[in-house]
């Protein structure tokens, strides 16, 4: 009997994370089942969360990894009918732009170029740290290749907010889309 409950408390042991994984499934799967109201809020909180997942591969199509979307937290979408208004991120004039994106490369702080949520960080495919903001009337500006990241998802940020540093020798490129095609950067109105 003794070397049976030693082999239960080694097992315990060795596998207590994975016995605690599997508690807090059947916890949340009998509290599913009963309606336990305590339960059935972390049930329902968990199925927003795989609903309302976003990954920005949709739209920018490079397998980035993200993290999940800011409405779980109680961040509401942008309005979709007030007008976006665009600055640009850096008073630097170190820019060089393509009519595909904004370019810099200088040592300092980028800010936000609307106001908005922010609905993604990550990494590129190529290890890219990267932020995603959802602005106003469907608009999204994605900022690839910063330093530190500044903003967590599901951060409310107004325009020129700061949202993350730069280093010289790194090349940020902000990207424009609305409606999940891409903006020429042209075509946008920058108020100074």
């Amino acid at each position: 009997m003794k070397t049976f409950i030693k082999k239960i408390g080694t097992f315990f042991k060795k596998y207590l994370t994975l016995v605690i994984i599997a508690f807090i499934f059947m916890f949340l799967f009998l509290c599913d089942v009963t309606n336990l109201k305590a339960g059935s809020m972390i049930i329902d909180n968990l199925k927003s969360i795989a609903t309302s997942f976003t990954p920005t591969t949709d739209l920018f199509d490079d397998g980035s990894e993200v993290s999940f979307v800011s409405y779980f937290f109680g961040m509401k979408a942008p309005n979709k009918e007030e007008k976006a208004e665009f600055y640009y991120p850096t008073n630097n004039e170190n820019l060089s732009t393509t009519d595909e994106f904004l370019s810099y490369n200088y040592d300092g702080i980028i800010t936000s170029v609307a106001k908005g949520v922010v609905i993604a960080v990550g990494y590129t495919t190529n290890n890219e740290k990267y932020i995603e903001i959802e602005h106003e009337q469907g608009y999204v500006s994605r900022y690839v290749g910063l330093y530190s990241l500044g903003v967590a998802t599901g951060e409310g940020v107004n325009a020129l907010n700061p949202i993350g540093i730069l280093k010289s020798g790194q090349n940020l490129k902000i990207y424009i889309h609305k409606d999940n095609d891409l903006v020429k950067i042209s075509e946008i109105e920058w108020k100074k």
